[in-house]
């Protein structure tokens, strides 16, 4: 027998959660063709030394949505051995790109300096999206979600209001286009504008065309502090009404005083699961830090309307102080702990890396810490990220932990130059999975070995209803990730972030390197999963 590539005497762990077993992988036009003990020869012959060979890591929860189209490579995903990532999440997807929410898409390109490389007027629809990434290749393979805050602003736009029933058939009619078009599910920002603004039976409406399409519906709650326990009674009922596999994003508690309360959503998950048969799971990014924009913060009523709005109220006296006054009620950690990572406007470019702890006493200057978070809104045309230091470790591995948990970054495919390599971006973009491999299996023993990379390969697999990526085994697409278990880890941190990991040696999609001896090789063989 002869083979495309072999690589022999690695440790297999194969992503269905079982011991790892000493053995060989064949690969021959972007399939596995054998695995165990592999008798003849490969063109390509690989000796691993004992180093693992997993499947390659299925990232459930991602934002590459916009990088993707200026980043084909997908460095930042690649070199942590990813292989597939879904994009769309939290409400806000490429497509559909109607309205305010084409304002929306156009507006991210252009503010992030970008305009020039990509241009988003090739793509209304999901169809058109998932065509402009197939037409000049992609680094690893890629799946969307449609995004309900998109679906909302291209009917309803901005506006804090309920639709009419003929806007809510509009609403349904874009989500079913999608799903057409090869959407792998539904997302809902819930605590973002404009879906914030959504009800119960809204989204029900929404998430029942999804489910009809074979999708699932996943959801950054309502809320993740205080009313946590609340949004999950919400996202609960949203899947037992619309009878929809649902995937709670990111899960995690924010602020001290909510610290714990994951050991009760977790448990309430596991039992409507056996009580009711509701399909419900979470992802997780490893790491007490959460990441978004700024304007995040600012209560959602000063939203209403969109950002032209809100910067009017925040250049209002009397409307900003009580945009003041509900940010200081509402806020979920101290001021040292929200870092801004990301800013558009070059006079505010001293502000990254700092806190607003920082930035409210640098040069001696004494100013109260919420006026410079609204001055830092307003003057960067609410375009500004920052990260949030508000979760606890112990929850953390309290969720890592559990088994209806997959891991997934909640980043973007990045790289070290341009624009895609400017400001200070949460490390997840960069680290996720080796540091799950390194610091929680290696160094901590949160959990083994085989547990992580299920949760990394086979979980997101099943949850996505693909039984030939996920897993090695003939037959299988070959996207395969080979990594040192003994040096595998982020290099990066929350002031350093974009430095690709250590240990990852070779990635192969549909059966070709993009990574090889650690190195990037340029190749483009990914798929659209689901065009």
């Amino acid at each position: 027998m002869s083979y495309e590539h072999v690589f022999r005497n690695g440790r297999i762990v194969d992503g269905t959660g079982s011991p790892w077993y000493r053995g060989d992988v064949a690969v021959t036009d972007g399939r596995i063709t054998a695995v165990g003990t592999v008798e003849g020869e490969g063109d390509t012959e690989v000796d691993l030394d004992g180093n693992v060979v997993a499947p390659g890591f299925i990232d459930i929860h991602t934002h590459s949505d916009f990088t993707l189209p200026a980043n084909r490579d997908a460095h930042s995903k690649v070199r942590q051995g990813v292989t597939l990532e879904i994009v769309g999440n939290c409400g806000t997807s490429a497509a559909p790109r109607y309205g305010a929410a084409a304002r929306s898409v156009d507006d991210w390109f252009e503010s992030n300096g970008l305009g020039d490389e990509v241009d988003p007027n090739e793509w209304d629809s999901m169809a058109g999206y998932l065509e402009y990434l197939a037409a000049d290749g992609l680094s690893l393979n890629v799946g969307s979600l449609v995004g309900h805050g998109n679906v909302r602003a291209a009917v309803v736009g901005h506006e804090d209001r309920a639709p009419s029933p003929d806007e809510l058939d509009e609403m349904c009619d874009l989500v079913a286009e999608a799903m057409a078009d090869g959407a792998v599910g539904l997302s809902t920002g819930l605590f973002y504008p404009p879906g914030c603004y959504a009800d119960v039976d809204e989204v029900v409406e929404l998430a029942e065309v999804a489910a009809d399409h074979g999708g699932f519906y996943a959801t950054h709650m309502r809320s993740e502090s205080d009313g946590l326990l609340e949004s999950v009674e919400e996202t609960i009922e949203i899947g037992r009404r619309a009878d929809v596999p649902v995937q709670v994003s990111h899960h995690k508690a924010i602020g001290p005083d909510n610290w714990g309360k994951v050991r009760a959503t977790l448990r309430r998950m596991e039992l409507v699961r056996q009580r009711e048969g509701i399909d419900v799971q979470c992802d997780q990014y490893p790491y007490v830090a959460s990441s978004t924009s700024l304007g995040a913060l600012l209560p959602n009523w000063a939203h209403d309307g969109g950002d032209d709005a809100l910067l009017e109220r925040l250049r209002d006296p009397e409307t900003r102080a009580r945009i003041r006054d509900d940010l200081k009620a509402d806020r979920t950690s101290d001021w040292d702990g929200i870092l801004v990572t990301g800013v558009q406007n070059p006079d505010l470019k001293t502000c990254e890396g700092k806190t607003i702890a920082e930035l409210a006493s640098r040069d001696g200057e004494e100013r109260q810490p919420a006026e410079i978070l609204l001055d830092v809104v307003l003057e960067d045309r609410n375009r500004t990220m920052h990260v949030n230091f508000g979760m606890d470790e112990t929850d953390v591995r309290t969720v890592m932990r559990h088994d209806l948990t997959m891991v997934g970054s909640d980043g973007s495919s990045l790289c070290q130059s341009g624009p895609l390599g400017e400001g200070v971006p949460h490390p997840r973009n960069y680290g996720t999975f080796p540091r799950v491999l390194g610091h929680y299996v290696r160094e901590e023993g949160v959990i083994p070995l085989e547990r992580a990379v299920h949760k990394m390969t086979g979980m997101p697999a099943a949850r996505l209803g693909l039984d030939d990526r996920g897993v090695v085994k003939r037959d299988a697409r070959a996207d395969l990730t080979v990594f040192d278990p003994e040096t595998v880890e982020q290099t990066g941190d929350f002031l350093d972030p974009a430095v690709y990991p250590a240990g990852m040696e070779h990635v192969l999609v549909n059966g070709e390197f993009v990574l090889r001896n650690g190195d990037h090789t340029g190749a483009r063989p990914g798929d659209v999963i689901g065009a």
